[in-house]
């Protein structure tokens, strides 16, 4: 078979996807150097809009008895409810199917933010009910809120996500790595993508996908694998083959060293469950058990688990996803306990939004601000941050059928992550630049989520 410099160009673009590689993977990336602790995020995203007050539940009879009559068919029976530890007047429960993270609650690992969402500016409920509020871009809409959760950007539509602009940071003071700090286990998203470093893909049961045809161990792919290298070794005069050609060579070799590296790994004595969710939570404890070996100092990592928006059937779909979700993210801390870095990892979810308190006689709708898990050694955990409301008809803050506008921000909850994570508080708005609106500077974190 014959290759021309031309076929190469088109053959290279279809490879470098194939691939899951991104220009990330040769940018500057995160190396650990003497007396450096390694961090890392994993950030689990519950595409379609989770309905969270049916996951985070009031507990005490008053309590309990507002969120059954404002949920009327969609209120979980209480006697099924997992009860939480507390000793406030207000108690709450979580879902049962949600049962295997009521021990790491109780053990300091877990803790949950409350009515947290996408806000402009702290948002009062009268400039709301005036039409003098300065709202979130498309309020509402799956498309516009996933993606602001992701940029924590909510009056501007951006490409920049917070993981994107928090691996920037950090590379701009750290060496050249071939492996982008950013690992997607969902493709390419917005939260990693930054400036100038993006995320590098993986797949939960292949590992890093490799170049179609091309592997210098197979015989049988001689002929492709020497034509290949050939052509990325020619010199090229047009400096933008030069260097997609010298890109597209540091993608192989980078691809080659990660999957050597993840070949080596020790086995796990945890056990995962075999759904994709599980699976791509153990294929991040693999990649974190080598992280000496691919020189990584900090990580972010990204995951999707969709199918959340229940318009229809909400107690009979979140009694079939909430097992996985538990099952997951418990299995992972285990993993983490196990590899002896539960307290250098924070795994939280986001979503789309919250959902209306009230039915629409089949399920819920889009709503605003929701409940977030936040789970790790470090996190100041047994406990809930923010302002859980009252469900009440008559909440100021219910902007209708039980949207409540959110009374924590996504700014304020990534703060505390990002300072954890090692950022700077001089620092703080290179990556969340909507974040004085929230908080002056120099304020610490917002709400003391991490220890």
């Amino acid at each position: 078979m014959a290759f021309s410099r031309r076929r190469f160009i088109g053959h290279g673009a279809a490879v470098m996807a194939a691939a899951g590689t991104q220009l990330g993977l040769v940018s500057r990336a995160a190396h650990a150097g003497p007396g450096d602790e390694y961090r890392a995020l994993v950030c689990v995203l519950l595409a379609g809009g989770a309905d969270s007050y049916n996951m985070l539940v009031p507990y005490d009879s008053d309590g309990y008895a507002d969120y059954s009559a404002i949920r009327s068919d969609l209120a979980l029976p209480r006697d099924q409810l997992i009860e939480l530890p507390g000793n406030g007047s207000r108690r709450f429960a979580l879902h049962p199917a949600l049962a295997p993270l009521a021990a790491h609650y109780g053990a300091g690992d877990l803790a949950l933010v409350t009515n947290v969402g996408t806000l402009v500016e702290p948002t009062d409920p009268d400039a709301v009910a005036q039409g003098s509020a300065r709202l979130p871009l498309g309020l509402f809409s799956h498309a516009d809120q996933i993606a602001q959760w992701q940029t924590s950007l909510p009056d501007l539509r951006s490409g920049s996500g917070v993981g994107g602009r928090l691996a920037d940071l950090v590379a701009a003071g750290r060496g050249v790595a071939p492996i982008s700090m950013n690992i997607s286990l969902s493709g390419t998203n917005v939260f990693q993508t930054g400036a100038t470093v993006s995320s590098y893909s993986v797949d939960a049961d292949e590992g890093v996908r490799q170049v179609a045809g091309y592997d210098p161990q197979d015989p049988d792919s001689a002929l492709f694998t020497s034509a290949l290298d050939a052509l990325l070794a020619a010199p090229y005069a047009d400096p933008f083959r030069a260097s997609y050609a010298t890109q597209l060579r540091q993608a192989i070799d980078a691809g080659r060293s990660f999957r050597d590296a993840l070949a080596a790994a020790p086995p796990l004595a945890t056990a995962f469950q075999a759904d994709p969710f599980s699976s791509s939570l153990a294929q991040i404890a693999r990649i974190i058990s080598v992280r000496d070996q691919l020189d990584a100092g900090c990580q972010t990592f990204f995951v999707t688990f969709g199918g959340w928006d229940h318009h229809d059937d909400v107690l009979e779909n979140q009694a079939a996803m909430l097992p996985a979700l538990a099952a997951g993210l418990d299995s992972l801390q285990r993993a983490l306990v196990e590899l002896g870095v539960a307290d250098r990892v924070t795994t939280f979810t986001i979503s789309d939004f919250g959902r209306t308190l009230t039915s629409n006689g089949k399920g819920s709708d889009h709503g605003w601000g929701g409940h977030q898990l936040v789970l790790g050694g470090s996190v100041a955990g047994g406990a809930l941050y923010g302002e859980y409301p009252e469900l009440v008809a008559d909440n100021p803050l219910d902007v209708g059928r039980g949207r409540y506008i959110p009374t924590t921000s996504v700014d304020e909850f990534y703060a505390d992550l990002a300072l954890w994570f090692g950022v700077a508080e001089a620092d703080l708005p290179l990556v969340l630049p909507n974040l004085s609106r929230f908080r002056s500077a120099g304020g610490g974190p917002p709400l003391g989520l991490m220890v």
